[in-house]
């Protein structure tokens, strides 16, 4: 999957998964209710983190801002589609000063000990190098909380509907999620199920682990 196919997908599609995020009773409906259980997990996560300054990696339309920006944490969302960046834009409006938005995606998070927490839900799903995102955002703020789908009928179908626009989706068994941490010089602090939907996973960066060496060798920082 090249980049550019990722972001058209998305972009074209903006308004549709911004519109998953409109009714939790509906979503429940459709089968779409682990999306607001691991935006809770997660906004509950971060709050009992005591986090001043969270990386909303994949931020989509922006379902993250509010129940963050409640809590007087500032917000910094990044996403590579333009479309789902106008919308972040636009939620972002309503926080002044708690919420910025940038159009840039996880290839270009260069950034060290900047945030507390950095959120990716919905955004492994994916990715081809895990560990290499993984180690980022441990490079970028001690604690990641992120979304795996888990392998199965459900991710099956994903893959052929996706694949069919040059998206490729990749599954997490929960046996995994220690070695990709250990890849990324992170350790497992906890592990949530979502049902058939996947897992909501807490990770930490070891304390032994250096910023220098987190998912390899950082990019020249942007100018």
């Amino acid at each position: 999957m090249s980049s550019g196919d990722f972001q058209t997908y998305f972009h074209t599609r903006a308004n549709r998964f911004a519109a998953f995020y409109s009714s939790e009773p509906v979503a429940r409906v459709l089968g779409r209710g682990p999306l607001f259980d691991r935006l809770r997990l997660a906004v509950d996560t971060t709050v009992a983190l005591g986090a001043k300054r969270v990386l909303d990696v994949g931020c989509g339309s922006g379902p993250l801002f509010a129940p963050l920006a409640a809590a007087g944490i500032h917000v910094t969302g990044i996403d590579p589609a333009q479309a789902m960046v106008a919308l972040a834009r636009q939620q972002a409006a309503g926080f002044p000063g708690l919420v910025e938005v940038e159009p840039r995606g996880w290839e270009q998070l260069t950034e060290v000990d900047t945030y507390d927490v950095a959120v990716a839900l919905g955004v492994f799903d994916y990715i081809g190098e895990p560990a290499e995102l993984l180690g980022r955002m441990g490079r970028a703020a001690r604690h990641v909380v992120a979304s795996f789908p888990s392998p199965g009928l459900r991710l099956s179908l994903r893959k052929l509907r996706y694949g069919a626009h040059g998206v490729g989706v990749h599954g997490y068994a929960a046996l995994g999620f220690g070695r990709l941490a250990s890849d990324s010089g992170m350790e497992v602090v906890d592990v949530v199920p979502l049902g058939r939907a996947g897992y909501f996973v807490h990770f930490r960066r070891c304390s032994a682990a250096s910023t220098e060496t987190l998912g390899g060798t950082p990019p020249p920082a942007r100018t």
